[in-house]
């Protein structure tokens, strides 16, 4: 923006009947070059898990160069990667307990770092409500438990009752939808 084009704003808001002639007979620059956002705020619609990971990479990416650091990386594996143990476990055969809830506990460290990087991140509460409320993944895990609960493997058991979804957010999903038991 050129320093005519601010200056005639700022005597719009000074002095609007002065400003006028001056607006109408001002040229502004079309040239925006540099002025473009790297990362499309669009709002979109994800189909699915794998494209969701994948539009979350640029936000992550600007939290960690920011941060310095990352809480991910316990499972070994990259994003897509435990996207994908993720999938599995809702379609087939349910993974090792410990390879899957490395994988949600990465997944669920990613998805929450990339959005301390939004132009609003909100407070770490909104960040989760997000989480559980708004992403694939939120609703992934969430059909994932009652599989994990009722899994005949004690790992999958523990997994699913006690540490794939946090207790509040439990309690905070079933006191929204009237007929969702917190178990």
């Amino acid at each position: 923006m050129s320093n005519r084009t601010l200056f005639a704003a700022l005597l719009l808001v000074a002095s609007p009947a002065l400003a006028g002639n001056m607006l109408v007979n001002a040229t502004f620059d079309s040239d925006l070059s540099g002025w473009a956002c790297p990362i499309n705020l669009a709002p979109q619609t994800t189909d699915s898990l794998a494209a969701e990971i994948d539009r979350l990479a640029p936000w992550h990416d600007r939290s960690v160069a920011k941060l310095g650091r990352t809480t991910v990386g316990v499972s070994g594996l990259d994003m897509p990667a435990a996207g994908a143990l993720v999938a599995q476990a809702l379609e087939a055969e349910l993974p090792a307990a410990q390879a899957l809830k490395e994988a949600a506990d990465d997944l669920k460290a990613y998805y929450l770092e990339a959005a301390a990087a939004f132009p609003d991140p909100g407070s770490p509460a909104s960040r989760k409500e997000w989480l559980w409320s708004e992403t694939k993944l939120g609703e992934a895990l969430l059909a994932l438990q009652p599989r994990l609960a009722a899994s005949a493997d004690p790992q999958h058991k523990i997994l699913g009752n006690l540490t794939l979804i946090p207790a509040v957010e439990r309690w905070r999903l079933a006191a929204e939808a009237p007929g969702r038991s917190a178990s």
